[in-house]
Order: C-alpha cells, then sequence, then structure tokens
C-alpha cells in the first residue's frame, strides 16, 4: 500500500522543488534538495516605513519592532528586504521549522533555500487552499492564513503552483542558524584555505629540494674531504676557526663605531688596525662636537689616547 504524501523523486539534476510548508501539509518523501516556501503559520510579518537605507541597519532594529509580537520563550532569527518604498520584517523560529520537517519526513540536510510566502502577496488576492480546512489570501497587502468555513460556500479554491513563481528573497540553512558567516563566504574562505593549503605544499616541495640540494653538497664535501666524515673532527674544525670569526666580528663593530662618530664638521684622519688593537685619529673644527664624540666613544669602549681643541685620538682594544 503506497503512503499517502508528496513524493519528490528528481534524478536528472534539474533546479530544486519547492514544498510550501503549513501546519497540515502531507508527509514528504525526497531523496534531493527541496527548497520550502513558508507560510504565516512559521513566521511573524511587520512591514515598515522606516529612513534608513541599508538592510543591516534594517536587521539590526529588528528584534525592537517585534517585541510585542512575539513568544519570549522561544529564540528567533530575522529576516529583512525592501519591498517598495518600505522594508518586510519576518521572525521566525529556526528549530520549530526544522523539528516540523523532519517530523514531515524531510530531512534538515535536504532543506535549500527558505522562501516566504508574503513574497507572493500580489498573486493570492483571490483565496488558494491550504490543506482541507484553511485558505491562503491577501488581506491589506498581507499574506493571511484564513479558515475556508469563512469563505463564500460556492467559492472553488485552487491548490497553489509555486514552480510558476517568481520567489527572490531566500535564506539559507546556515543563515537561519546566524551563523557568523554566509554560504557564500564560507565558500570563499573554503577556496583561500584551499589554496593556501596547496601554497603550503609547494612552498614545501621547494623547501624539501633545498635540504636536498644541501644534504647532497654536504656529502660531496665529506667524499672529498674524508677526515671530515667524524663530527669529532667537525667540531674540531670549527672550534679552531671560531675565534677568528669573532676577532673579525670585533674588528668590523668597532671600524662601525668609529664611523657612526664621523659628520659634516669631523673626518677621520687616520686608522690603524691590527690583530690586537685600533687607533682611530678624528679631526673636527667644533669643540662641542668634540665633546660629542668623546661621549660616544666612552659609551663604545674606547680610551681617549690624547685630545686638544681640534683632534682626539681614540684607542679599542680588540
Amino acid at each position: 500500500m503506497k503512503m499517502k504524501g508528496i513524493e519528490i523523486l528528481n534524478f536528472m539534476g534539474r533546479s530544486n522543488k519547492r514544498v510550501l510548508v503549513h501546519k497540515h501539509m502531507e508527509p514528504i518523501t525526497s531523496n534531493e534538495t527541496v527548497d520550502i516556501v513558508l507560510t504565516p503559520q512559521f513566521y511573524t510579518f511587520i512591514r515598515e516605513t522606516l529612513a534608513i537605507k541599508f538592510a543591516y541597519q534594517a536587521k539590526n532594529i529588528a528584534p525592537s519592532l517585534f517585541d510585542d509580537y512575539l513568544n519570549p520563550a522561544k529564540e528567533y532569527q530575522y529576516h529583512v528586504y525592501k519591498c517598495g518604498e518600505d522594508w518586510c520584517f519576518f521572525a521566525y523560529d529556526v528549530a520549530e521549522i526544522i523539528h516540523f520537517l523532519e517530523e514531515r519526513g524531510l530531512r534538515s540536510y535536504l532543506i535549500g533555500k527558505v522562501y516566504f510566502i508574503q513574497e507572493l502577496a500580489s498573486e493570492l488576492n483571490t483565496p488558494v487552499a491550504l490543506g482541507a480546512k484553511e485558505a491562503l489570501q491577501t488581506i491589506d497587502n498581507v499574506v493571511t492564513v484564513i479558515p475556508q468555513r469563512l469563505l463564500a460556500s460556492d467559492r472553488e479554491l485552487s491548490p497553489l503552483d509555486l514552480s510558476s513563481s517568481t520567489l527572490q528573497h531566500a535564506i539559507t540553512l546556515n543563515q537561519a542558524h546566524d551563523s557568523f558567516i554566509s554560504m557564500k563566504q564560507a565558500i570563499i574562505l573554503g577556496l583561500l584555505l584551499l589554496l593556501l593549503g596547496g601554497t603550503f605544499l609547494v612552498e614545501g616541495k621547494r623547501i624539501r629540494a633545498s635540504i636536498a640540494n644541501s644534504l647532497a653538497q654536504e656529502e660531496q664535501l665529506l667524499e672529498e674531504n674524508p677526515k671530515l666524515a667524524s663530527s669529532l673532527i667537525r667540531n674540531s674544525e670549527l672550534q679552531k676557526y671560531k675565534p677568528i670569526d669573532e676577532k673579525e666580528r670585533l674588528k668590523r663593530d668597532a671600524v662601525s663605531e668609529v664611523s657612526k662618530m664621523l659628520s659634516k664638521q669631523s673626518h677621520l684622519k687616520s686608522l690603524t688596525l691590527d690583530e690586537k688593537h685600533l687607533l682611530a685619529t678624528i679631526e673636527t673644527t667644533s669643540g662641542r662636537i668634540l665633546k660629542e664624540i668623546e661621549k660616544s666613544a666612552k659609551r663604545s669602549g674606547f680610551k681617549i689616547v690624547s685630545k686638544n681643541q681640534d683632534q682626539i685620538v681614540l684607542e679599542k682594544r680588540l
């Protein structure tokens, strides 16, 4: 016996089917993503004329607009879009919607885009059937659920065909859960992370190639100089050249310190540098500059060998 309900089977890859969601809808059997259209039974709607330009500004004030209309025990999300000269505000409980749809057989991961029937207000000036006992009709520009018993007895109702309706203002499930990022942002972020991962792989290969090249050079050196194969010998060689390297560093640093004492008003008359000490003679035409050179020399560890009005001799042991 076949179960009564809405059966959606799509194996051809066409665009998502749309389902009108209301309290008395039939169970859904689907193997594909389904776009849903919510009736007023699942949202609260307010239309306001506000002197604001952007949707994010409207969304920021949405909670205050619904203060007197919502159940404080529930957690609501908000959707806003421009409708003519006004703003359309929607408040809805995501948990309630998902729970209801799962009870009807539609798993949450199969929920695609989510629309609000209010967007079709201009198409519902005459009532359409909503189950066996209710109808949808636009009253004062607001789509409303009304009992069929309030309609004229001879009024014929027809189902609403959503396949031919134009719907533009959708939300997605991740937006409904107030995600920090939208689906579009998540895709962009994912692509950036993928690109970054690719960069790391390329850089990793380059580093591995560099290491391999260094190891090859090391092996070649060891082949040419077998004595260096022993770590003890290598360390011994390093220790032998280390004092020389340190001495050369001291020479370079001392010369650099002398150069910092030179300016337009002072020049280097002579410089003597050997393994044990540096001796520099600086001439200047200013007594003030001479005093500055003397202070700088003392800070840098130089000894003042002699000085007069226009000349100072500095020494530094290495």
